[in-house]
């Protein structure tokens, strides 16, 4: 018998040595260095912002009002700057202007910022002297205007060319002022763009170097913004479609892509409100207020195009709960390994103490059909699905004997549907996953379900505390909740300090 029992305990010590030396030698390959995940936020598209780097490019922004192409011109304007800016419009005078827009104030002078409607009255002190009578002395002006500005490039911004055509009585049909406005910005090496309420074709489109048009639609009461690049002369367009929010009074498209983990970086640590779980993403804490509670049932219902990358934004969350001893059990969707936790672990703090944390606090539930990879060979526990009760009961001696020996008093129980349907089926996957639910919490555990559009389960949102969707839209990971209702929020990766978060960004 003692020499059985020391055969078992040099085969669990030289497997565990082989998994740490399996485990190092792949966190220096660069594939488990970083983390497939969209990058966060760009101000201005690729495409936009390589054809801006020409001189004389024209641009005309379409979309129905407040859609944010004033502020789309305005980025522009700063962001490819390297001379002045002159907006003309007939809505806004200069401290209009920077109420509006009190970033530009800095970068667009008072006398750049042209009031072009035909005024009866007087115009105010504050207001920038523009003053033409038709069309010919319209232009004029503006010709002075630039000339004047004594800068190597300018970029012109018309704002409403509906309105100033009315002002000078130009049919809207007549597209000379504008031909006008690009032979001039031709001679003097300036950048146009021209911003139209319109949507639909415009003859315009036919002058201008590109055509950006900027919608907004609801999904499920929540706002979102899109960007159609329809035009980009002599450039190829990579990706047609953009998100982008108006958070802060600032346009901020987001591209399509992954972002990496820099060497240095390291996860922040987060104290725990009372009787709160933190996730270590801010704005879901905000939602949560403060976090999970103990014991609350919380669901993330996952869109068909999602696919695995549902688990990449919650990864530091399950990071932060083994941090702070909480044990989790993880039943993970398929294709997912438990040594893919670290793939978003920052190589910086990878060690053995993580190890440690990982093979203490970390366990996986498998069905008996998986074949483990050898460095997935420990922390696992696998069922396979004849006799549920008799598992469920075994699940609970497993989630107390860790609790009694890592002296916890809350277990964190991850359940991936399509995992617990290819264990007990269908057919029997909603009483299933409630017998589940009962138990764990009555161990004072946080659940979370990854739903993938099974029906029966449907049927437990209204026993949850929680219910989040989580959608692929146009390359990017959209995150929004149904209970509590939250905006649309776009999934991404914080790097701008030392510390690397998941960030949910609103889309406003």
């Amino acid at each position: 018998m003692n020499r059985v029992n020391s055969l078992k305990k040099f085969l669990v010590m030289l497997s565990y040595t082989i998994i740490l030396c399996y485990m190092k030698s792949q966190l220096s390959r660069k594939c488990l260095i970083g983390v497939r995940l969209v990058i966060l936020a760009t101000n201005i598209p690729s495409e936009i912002a390589d054809a801006f780097k020409s001189r004389t490019f024209s641009l005309h922004i379409k979309g129905s009002a407040g859609t944010g192409k004033t502020t789309l011109a305005l980025e522009l304007g700063k962001q490819f700057m390297d001379g002045a800016v002159i907006y003309l419009s007939t809505r806004v005078n200069p401290e209009k202007f920077y109420k509006l827009f009190p970033w530009c104030e800095s970068w667009i002078c008072r006398e750049n910022i042209l009031d072009v409607k035909s005024n009866i009255f007087p115009r105010g002190k504050e207001e920038t002297l523009f003053e033409y009578v038709d069309r010919p002395s319209f232009f004029r002006s503006l010709y002075w205007r630039v000339v004047e500005a004594g800068v190597e490039r300018i970029t012109v911004i018309l704002d409403g060319l509906e309105s100033l055509k009315y002002n000078v009585k130009i049919p809207e049909n007549d597209y000379s002022i504008e031909c006008d406005i690009l032979e001039m910005a031709e001679k003097l090496n300036a950048n146009v763009i021209f911003i139209s309420e319109t949507g639909g074709e415009s003859k315009l489109d036919y002058f201008v170097d590109g055509i950006v048009r900027l919608e907004r639609e609801f999904i499920d009461g929540q706002l979102l913004r899109k960007l159609y690049i329809e035009k980009i002369r002599g450039r190829r367009i990579e990706n047609s479609v953009y998100l982008f929010t108006l958070k802060d009074g600032r346009f901020t498209c987001f591209e399509k892509g992954v972002q990496t983990y820099p060497a240095t970086a390291e996860f922040p640590k987060v104290e725990n409100k009372e009787g709160k779980i933190s996730t270590l993403i801010p704005e879901l804490d905000n939602v949560l207020k403060g976090g999970f509670n103990r014991g609350s049932l919380n669901i993330f219902d996952v869109g068909d195009k999602v696919g695995v990358e549902h688990a990449y934004f919650l990864t530091p969350m399950f990071f932060n709960f083994i941090r702070q001893g909480y044990p989790v059990f993880s039943m993970p969707s398929k294709g997912i390994y438990s040594t893919d936790l670290l793939r978003y672990i920052p190589q910086s703090v990878i060690g053995k103490e993580i190890f440690d944390l990982l093979k203490r606090y970390f366990h996986v539930l498998r069905p008996s059909s998986f074949s483990p990879r050898i460095a997935d060979s420990y922390g696992n526990y696998f069922f396979e699905g004849i006799d549920p009760d008799g598992e469920l009961n075994r699940l609970k001696q497993i989630i107390t004997g860790v609790l009694n020996e890592t002296q916890s008093d809350t277990p964190i129980v991850s359940i991936a549907s399509d995992t617990m349907e290819h264990i007990y089926g269908s057919k029997y996957l909603l009483k299933t996953v409630q017998a589940w639910i009962d138990q764990i919490k009555q161990l004072n555990g946080v659940i979370i379900i990854f739903q993938f559009r099974h029906k029966p389960l449907k049927l437990l949102t209204h026993l949850a505390s929680s219910y989040f969707k989580v959608e692929n839209m146009y390359g990017n990971l959209i995150f929004y909740g149904q209970s509590p209702k939250t905006k649309l929020y776009v999934v991404g990766l914080d790097i701008s300090n030392k510390y690397v978060q998941t960030r949910l960004t609103p889309i406003e």
